[in-house]
């Protein structure tokens, strides 16, 4: 990235995500944190009910956080527990002995940075605790009173975990649903690009509905769920025959390629009326289903061609789906109390205390990116706080809060995301200056003000980062307001204590940093290698008369496309960042769009190895066929192997075997001339000979070859 382009970006407070807003969400959460300060001031004790939303507000944050709706129950109560053990020692050593908060500082940052290796989860819930120590640092009390505070704490955030559960009682299997339908659209549009001729690889990102019916709302009624995982199995299905037929289309005449481009057509404007269908109830369902039903009966399939098979695959799997979409009556709830909905949702997850403790043991050294970040967030942290208590700093936690925030792993979030905190500040101060003066500082209408302000700032969570941090302010200072800080002079110290620590967070990243360009050609070797798999797979499965093992099949096919999401996510780092050779981000985009055109022609390899089409070749072919196949197989194996050894060394790759020759022979065999497997082997080949003319031309060479 040049100088001009990052500046530029730095200073751009967009994108503003208009269709991510979230009212309802907003809604929820803020009644959770208003709810008790409006008790507590109709009890008298105004206190006690901020103290119960300073529990509720960071418990908030993990609901909004955290994409597994089950798995949030548990994490919203370990957050609590944390956030109130966390108040608690804050509270109690900044009466006692503020001193010793600079080593705890580096204890909590050093566990918040390490936790970013157990996934965006526990580093959530990690965060909100680090907050809570730091703000409850503001409002110091002995031991006693401190530990009524956490009960308080502990209570909003229980309350927040009531209120997800409510929430999944009034509306049962409504975000299943749209996460279908969402997957059938883009089902759709990705027909229409086929049948405009526009090959490009499927997308890496799963599909919406994995993450929804993997987690679902625990008191979904288990056959709605069924009906669900059998519509995301055709979405899959449905994906590969869309591929077969795409990469069918180019390497037949103009006549075939109309007709296949026509019925592609036709199953966009099917998975759009699915996609309808799915989330429309009633009459408007009815009507939705009638007119797949007369959308299906209208294309006719010509016998006989090397792509009648994959045409008729994808007709009987719309057929299907359009089926299981008829079936599925209006979600009923489960009959099952609330205690047993969330002992489901804790029963659900991942992975034990043995397999978070391996986790984090082996990311504590300096050799990995979350054991640098923990050092880095624990040292930053621990600095700041030392300077803030040693020139006495008019509330200078929030320099120390404010670096928790800031200092993120990576380059572009800590660069882009601290200009929008202290933008985001400022203005939110002077919001809230504002509102103190319109009310004339009155309890009542400053927490009218608060609530407010907490409901939009959850509601455009996912809007706009900028958005969140201005309302999320304006509500922060309303709080500290009840808990007896001065409002204008909390107000000032918010605002010049976030610019003093942005600054101090990202100085210590530029210090110190840890750029995706040292350790993504890892990410992109990887890639490589689950593709080298998966099409090595697909070639032998083929070659077999085995039966073929579709689970091995898919798990493959997940590992080979959450390595190319997570390339991608690399490649858009890495454009972040000062320049890397050689992994330019110019290489990196290469290298994502050769593996798009692999990935596109494994998906319909693998729409044929499922066909039960004798007329695809595999079933009659004869030993000297199937020792061709076998050929490329091995040498497409060997192949992909060397270019992943590139990527690890980043030197260009050792010769290749001829694919091309192999290829050849394989399409001029009577057994598969006439099939669909000739263009696509023919599409692997140019995949992988592209690759190698793409390392080789723009890596290194090894050493000893340099020396020959």
């Amino acid at each position: 990235m040049s100088g001009h382009t990052a500046w530029k970006k730095l200073f751009q407070l967009g994108p503003f995500r208009w269709a991510a807003l979230t009212p309802w969400r907003g809604g929820r959460v803020a009644l959770g944190i208003s709810l008790p300060l409006f008790l507590g001031w109709l009890l008298g004790y105004p206190a006690y009910g901020a103290y119960a939303a300073l529990g509720a507000l960071p418990a908030g944050n993990v609901t909004v956080s955290v994409d597994a709706r089950g798995r949030v129950v548990l994490l919203v109560i370990l957050a609590s527990i944390d956030m109130a053990l966390s108040g608690f020692v804050g509270s109690a050593v900044a009466e006692s002995y503020p001193i010793a908060l600079i080593p705890i500082v580096a204890i909590w940052g050093y566990g918040t940075g390490l936790s970013v290796a157990l996934g965006q989860r526990a580093s959530t819930v990690m965060l909100q605790c680090s907050l809570a120590l730091l703000i409850a640092v503001g409002v110091p009390a002995p031991p006693s009173e401190a530990v009524l505070r956490a009960v308080f704490v502990v209570t909003g955030g229980l309350f927040q975990a009531v209120l997800v559960v409510l929430s999944w009682r009034f509306r049962p299997g409504s975000e299943e649903r749209a996460a279908l339908a969402e997957t059938y659209r883009s089902l759709g549009g990705y027909a229409g690009e086929l049948a405009a001729g526009r090959v490009d690889g499927p997308p890496a990102i799963h599909f919406p509905a994995r993450a929804a019916l993997d987690d679902p709302n625990p008191l979904l009624a288990s056959s709605a769920r069924l009906a669900m995982l059998d519509l995301l199995e055709q979405a899959e299905r449905i994906r590969a025959s869309l591929a077969a037929l795409g990469d069918v289309a180019d390497e037949n005449k103009a006549a075939a390629t109309t007709e296949i481009r026509g019925l592609l057509r036709d199953a966009a404007v099917a998975l759009d009326t699915l996609a309808s269908a799915i989330v429309a109830t009633g009459e408007a369902r009815a009507a939705a289903i009638a007119e797949l039903r007369q959308q299906l009966e209208q294309p006719s399939l010509r016998q006989g061609t090397p792509w009648t098979w994959a045409g008729e695959a994808l007709l009987g799997q719309l057929r299907a789906a359009g089926r299981t979409v008829a079936v599925l009556r209006t979600v009923s709830v489960q009959r099952s109390s609330y205690g047993q909905a969330a002992a489901r949702a804790l029963s659900r997850t991942p992975g034990g205390l043995a397999t978070v403790a391996a986790t984090l043991r082996a990311n504590m050294g300096l050799s990995t990116e979350a054991g640098q970040h923990g050092l880095r967030l624990a040292v930053t942290a621990a600095l700041a706080e030392a300077a803030a208590q040693a020139i006495g700093l008019n509330q200078g936690r929030w320099v120390t809060l404010t670096v928790f925030l800031i200092l993120k792993p990576d380059y572009g979030t800590t660069m882009f995301r601290g200009v929008q905190r202290a933008f985001g500040t400022l203005i939110g101060a002077a919001l809230a200056v504002g509102a103190a003066a319109v009310t004339n500082d009155t309890q009542g209408w400053l927490l009218a003000t608060g609530s407010l302000s907490i409901a939009c700032a959850y509601a455009l969570f996912d809007v706009s980062y900028l958005l969140f941090s201005i309302f999320l302010t304006n509500f922060v200072v309303v709080l500290l307001a009840i808990l007896g800080s001065p409002f204008f002079a909390t107000a000032e110290a918010r605002f010049f204590d976030t610019l003093i620590g942005s600054a101090w967070a990202i100085a210590a990243y530029v210090a110190w940093p840890t750029w995706e360009g040292a350790s993504a050609h890892a990410k992109f070797a990887h890639l490589v290698d689950t593709h080298r798999l998966f099409g090595t797979r697909l070639l032998s499965a083929f070659a077999s008369a085995d039966p073929v093992d579709v689970a091995d099949l898919r798990r493959l096919q997940f590992f080979a496309r959450k390595a190319r999401s997570d390339a991608e996510a690399a490649t858009v780092r890495l454009a972040d960042e000062p320049m890397h050779h050689p992994l330019t981000p110019e290489l990196a985009q290469m290298v994502i769009a050769i593996m798009a055109r692999l990935a596109h022609a494994e998906l319909a390899l693998h729409a044929l190895v499922l066909s039960d089409d004798a007329s695809v070749g595999a079933r009659t072919a004869s030993a000297s066929s199937i020792a061709k196949l076998q050929a490329l197989a091995g040498s497409f194996d060997v192949a992909m192997s060397s270019q992943v050894s590139a990527l690890t060394t980043m030197t260009a790759p050792r010769p290749i075997p001829a694919l091309r020759p192999l290829q050849v022979a394989l399409q001029d065999d009577d057994a598969y001339r006439e099939t669909a497997l000739a263009g696509i082997t023919d599409r692997l080949v140019d995949g992988v000979n592209s690759l190698d003319a793409a390392l080789r031309h723009r890596l290194p060479r090894p050493p000893d070859a340099s020396r020959s």
